[in-house]
């Protein structure tokens, strides 16, 4: 079902699409979708890791549907070809961004640790609960914790799927 937004602009406002792609989109499009088949067999890995490990490690599933949304392949103003573009864009960012937070977990189970700060470093977001860089003491205390109660990414987020 087409999906119009409220907001709209006027449609004197919308720019033309252009008929033809421009030359820059035409070479840049097959490496573009090169890109397809290794981001579905690394999905299927994923799963495959998501599904086996995370039940062993007692860590609870995460929610694809949290990361992965493909939508906009019902905004009625976009060309078909659009479209598919952002059909595919949707699920290899979103898919890109769910294999983040299932490392992000894993990497809170096994190794609770900051990295030394570089400067240019951009740690991520997901380190804020981890102990500093060198601090052994707190290290093995986040691992007991993490392996007990659960990581603080457990605790906080309300996009894991129920046990």
């Amino acid at each position: 079902m087409p999906i119009l937004s409220p907001f709209r602009p006027s449609s004197t406002l919308i720019p033309p699409v252009p008929r033809r792609p421009r030359l820059t989109t035409v070479l840049a499009a097959p490496f573009l979708y090169a890109m397809l088949m290794p981001l579905l067999i690394f999905d299927v890995c994923l799963e495959l890791y998501h599904r086996i490990v995370f039940p062993i490690l007692r860590l609870p599933q995460i929610s694809r549907s949290a990361y992965i949304r493909i939508d906009r392949h019902r905004l009625s103003y976009l060309p078909p070809t659009w479209k598919l573009a952002c059909a595919y864009c949707g699920y290899a960012n979103g898919l890109l961004h769910y294999a983040a937070r299932i490392a992000a977990e894993t990497e809170a189970y096994f190794c609770p640790s900051k990295h030394q700060p570089v400067p240019g470093f951009h740690p991520p977001h997901h380190h804020r609960g981890f102990a500093d860089y060198g601090d052994a003491r707190g290290f093995f205390a986040r691992i007991h914790r993490n392996r007990t109660v659960g990581t603080p990414m457990n605790e906080c987020d309300s996009d894991h799927e129920p046990s």
